[in-house]
């Protein structure tokens, strides 16, 4: 019953296919898609949404439908958008869609629907796949207003890694919209108050939460990504450092990441480093179970370079 142009369309709509597209593009009648559905060669995804029996529920899929259902009208947002733009450790569980206040069209419970009367086409962009997916900025308010603080600031740190904002742009748009509404306006300030002041994102996860408990040991705060002119004349940035005392941690990713290759890299910057007066202290990721431990080592290490430095002077 489904021609060759259906499970074309479809393919190129991740499986699925609307009652208006078989209605207006494919020319079959309701009783048509009715029989279909009984015949179980469509399966209902959601209201006037079938995905072909064939093909797996996907999240992309799940993504697509939601864009189906509600016709264009409005944009994947928040951390749907952040997870399809690449942002780690975003949620799956519920889709978020912002639309244009006066939309009424209903959704299943696993779609999110946001009515905003802050509702622009200009903060939404096409995909090259077609999804309508939320601008970087507007994404990062959604993420905000969704998120607690510190996963908040995870995920902007990951945007800004990732090329997709930096701090000053954020400000800027933080500063055009704030009036517009509360959610996420606090949020976002704690957030610039810290990264306004350093040139680059944390590197990971690891990075950051490590310097989330170092704040908590009464060491003087260090300096992030800290670039080092090494004596070939090329420049690094230490992950967290004391150019004071010459001192910087490096919570780096583990042999599985690198290999033999990745593992040589990083004892030559060390020794490089080494040449310039440096110590370096290098986690690998086993540091994620032993935060604790780690921490009050650095601690330790800090106070004898300290120390040390003083003596010698």
């Amino acid at each position: 019953m489904l021609t060759a142009r259906m499970l074309d369309s479809a393919r190129r709509h991740d499986g699925l296919l609307s009652r208006t597209q078989l209605i207006d593009e494919h020319g079959v009648s309701r009783s048509w898609i009715s029989r279909a559905r009984r015949n179980d060669l469509l399966v209902d995804l959601m209201p006037d949404v079938y995905r072909i029996a064939s093909s797996p529920v996907t999240f992309e899929m799940k993504c697509r439908a939601a864009q189906l259902r509600s016709r264009g009208v409005g944009y994947l947002s928040g951390w749907t958008a952040a997870r399809l733009a690449g942002l780690r450790g975003m949620p799956e569980r519920r889709l978020h869609v912002t639309v244009d206040d006066s939309f009424r069209i209903s959704m299943p419970m696993w779609v999110e629907l946001h009515r905003s009367r802050w509702y622009d086409e200009s903060d939404r962009i096409e995909r090259p796949d077609g999804l309508l997916v939320a601008r970087p900025l507007r994404m990062l308010f959604g993420l905000a207003a969704s998120f607690n603080q510190h996963r908040f600031e995870r995920a902007a740190e990951d945007a800004w890694h990732l090329g997709l904002v930096t701090p000053a742009e954020a400000a800027g748009y933080l500063e055009q919209h704030r009036c517009r509404g509360k959610d996420g306006v606090a949020a976002m300030e704690r957030w610039l108050d810290k990264a306004l002041q350093h040139e680059r994102p944390a590197q990971s996860h690891l990075e950051r939460r490590l310097l989330q408990a170092l704040e908590m040991t009464g060491l003087p705060t260090p300096q992030r990504q800290y670039p080092l002119v090494l004596a070939d004349g090329s420049t690094i940035h230490l992950d967290i450092a004391w150019p004071d005392i010459r001192l910087a941690v490096e919570p780096g990713a583990s042999w599985w990441h690198g290999g033999d290759a990745g593992q040589a890299r990083d004892q030559a910057r060390d020794r490089a480093c080494g040449e310039q007066g440096w110590q370096i202290v290098r986690f690998d990721e086993s540091m994620r179970e032993q935060l604790d431990a780690s921490v009050a080592q650095v601690v330790r290490i800090h106070r004898r370079r300290a120390r040390d430095l003083r003596n010698a002077s």
